[in-house]
């Protein structure tokens, strides 16, 4: 059973963030259905997407864990960075959706790094950054 790292707000509704499932140190991951839902769209487009998102593209991205919520599907920081870019382009979102997104993904990074000092924290971030643009090695 998993359990949310950090659970943020975003247009109103929750946003449950979750630690990278294989280990490595990475931004943390986020509830699916809970990033459409703060999108607001229309139920049968959220379960398009859901749908989507599972078996599509980013099947081999994704991974469906089990919360005391029930089976949860999750996905990196980039699938929400596609996701929220198209949501914008379709005008589905207003254009500041991204960056509340941004500040409650900050509050599960912030959870994260409880107990690391400054310079942890900042060298931290980097490595987060450096894996999330595939630049694994090190600084």
């Amino acid at each position: 059973m998993i359990e949310p790292l950090y659970t943020g707000q975003v247009n109103g509704r929750a946003i449950r963030f979750f630690r990278a499932p294989n280990g490595v140190l990475a931004f943390p991951w986020h509830a699916c259905a809970d990033l459409v839902s703060a999108a607001a769209l229309p139920e049968d487009a959220q379960e398009v997407f859901l749908s989507m998102t599972a078996s599509g593209q980013f099947q081999d991205d994704v991974r469906t864990i089990q919360t005391s919520a029930g089976a949860v599907l999750i996905a990196p920081h980039f699938v929400a960075q596609g996701a929220i870019r198209a949501f914008q382009r379709l005008g589905l979102v207003r254009q500041d959706f991204e960056d509340a997104y941004c500040m409650a993904l900050t509050g599960a990074c912030d959870v994260l790094h409880e107990g690391m000092t400054p310079e942890e924290r900042f060298q931290n971030l980097i490595s987060m950054g450096r894996y999330h643009l595939g630049r694994e090695d090190d600084v």
